[in-house]
């Protein structure tokens, strides 16, 4: 068979998948791949060629968590709320924090058979079903991925967006504190660029949890496997319009940043990365019973839906501006584990 790994959201019957034949129901794999079979594609030789060429333009229009405008919005107003408590160097910075924010996005471009996003692409998200409440999860990941593999569960299947936040909070503290005890202006430089990159790739993830899709297995809408007593939309294009269509239609910056919150020293980040995620979990029906209800249409806005997904911005942008503050400070202190004086 051909696998064609496409992140959540996209709406095939945007591109002309009925000229070849396929159902636009077609069913994805439970790590939220599209199952494409040789067969379906080989039936038609004629078609042979139409199909490839639908292939190759398919891989590259994958939608992302809040799509471009929404990352870069995140990033934008994290650093906007952060700048004063983080070193100058930060806000100097401020345009590549946030391009940098859409940069995992960036890396599917060069082709989802590639070695580095058959990697990475499961860091996006976090199918908690799978696994349970998401404040019961360890903080190491290969503990977490034994303990998956124990319940004979695809590694694949769940995601790893908790890892890929916490993972990219320890390297900007290492770059903080590299850049804090440089012995010389070139490597201060290094260091410097080091944590302009790393916070702003942080800025991704740490957007992707707070878009509630991102960590359910009904990610684009209600799966025809599981039990839907409220008849909520199996529309395959929910996701694309939630996090992008409605967001380039409705959404402004300058209405998500009076929700932006000032950033605070967290006391445990594991705890409050947890709590980010358990959050958005927790708006997923609600959402749907939104959607049911009219709203996230990007032809027609409305406040309640535009509401929502303002405070679910402003909380990835007020989440960010605190893990940044927070690995500050922390590189300022000794390294846990280790004694002061080695």
């Amino acid at each position: 068979m051909i696998v064609c790994r496409v992140h959540h959201g996209i709406d095939f019957r945007l591109a002309d998948i009925a000229l070849l034949s396929f159902d636009s129901g077609m069913s994805y794999r439970e790590d939220h791949s599209l199952i494409i079979r040789s067969v379906i594609l080989l039936e038609f030789a004629p078609m042979r060629w139409l199909a490839a060429c639908v292939l190759t333009v398919l891989v590259p229009l994958s939608a992302a968590a809040w799509g471009e405008k929404g990352h870069l919005m995140i990033n934008r107003l994290a650093i906007d709320s952060a700048s004063s408590k983080l070193p100058e160097f930060m806000n100097a910075a401020r345009e590549q924090l946030t391009y940098n924010g859409y940069e995992p996005d960036r890396w599917r471009e060069e082709g989802r058979t590639s070695a580095m996003n058959t990697t990475q692409a499961a860091d996006h998200f976090f199918d908690s079903e799978y696994w349970g409440a998401i404040s019961t999860i360890e903080p190491d990941r290969y503990s977490f991925m034994e303990k998956i593999a124990a319940k004979k569960i695809e590694l694949i299947k769940v995601g790893y967006l908790p890892y890929a936040i916490l993972e990219n909070y320890g390297k900007l503290v290492n770059a903080f504190r590299f850049w804090r005890n440089a012995k010389t202006p070139q490597d201060r430089e290094s260091a410097r660029g080091n944590a302009v990159y790393v916070a702003g790739v942080l800025g991704h993830y740490v957007g992707d949890g707070s878009q509630p899709m991102h960590l359910s297995i009904q990610y684009n809408g209600w799966l025809d496997t599981t039990p839907n007593p409220k008849n909520y939309t199996k529309d395959r294009g929910f996701h694309a319009r939630y996090e992008t269509n409605y967001v380039d239609a409705a959404i402004q910056i300058t209405g998500v940043k009076p929700n932006v919150q000032p950033p605070q020293r967290l006391t445990s980040v594991w705890n409050s990365i947890k709590q980010h995620l358990a959050q958005s979990f927790s708006e997923l029906e609600p959402i749907y019973e939104l959607e049911k209800a009219g709203e996230f249409n990007p032809q027609q806005p409305r406040a309640k839906g535009t509401e929502v997904i303002t405070a679910q911005l402003a909380r990835a942008s007020t989440m960010l501006s605190s893990l940044w503050y927070t690995a500050w400070l922390e590189s300022g202190e000794p390294v846990p584990g280790q004694n002061a004086k080695e």
